[in-house]
């Protein structure tokens, strides 16, 4: 793989985005590289950024002994799944070496809320993603969507 342009084309949440949308969402990107045992995310700290996964295992533990393990490729780890209220609330563990591409929770959450076919794509993608994943993480709450992740 290597690129982000291939882990979107694989990612069920970035997939169906046209050239244009790709072409705004892909700069954002950064690689990293995972070691098992790293901590990307820590429950009650800051969220300053938004996951998907290249390659390996990471473990999403979630408060009330919930967890998530995801190893595919493209898997997005991000809103409700990993944030709320700009705290992360889920410490997530590498169990297994790999890469991540990371982007800026604050740039991706004003990506989404522009008024775009692109951010309605990612938005109905993730809600599918979720309900497969984790539909236990889901916000039911009927208020302001970004302001919450």
């Amino acid at each position: 793989m290597g690129s982000i342009s291939d882990i979107l084309h694989r990612s069920s949440v970035f997939n169906s985005l046209d050239k244009t949308d790709l072409e705004q969402i892909i700069p954002l990107f950064e690689r990293r590289e995972l070691y098992t045992g790293d901590i990307l995310s820590t429950a009650g700290t800051t969220a300053q950024y938004f996951f998907i996964l290249e390659s390996g295992t990471l473990l999403l533990a979630m408060e009330k002994g919930k967890s998530v393990v995801l190893a595919t490729p493209g898997d997005f780890i991000a809103m409700e799944l990993l944030s709320d209220r700009g705290r992360y609330k889920t410490t997530t563990t590498v169990l297994e070496d790999g890469m991540v591409f990371i982007i800026p929770r604050v740039a991706f959450l004003d990506l989404i809320q522009e008024d775009t076919p692109g951010a309605g794509v990612i938005m109905q993608a993730w809600q599918v993603f979720l309900d497969q994943t984790a539909p236990f993480a889901k916000n039911i709450a009927d208020i302001d969507v970004p302001a919450i992740f």
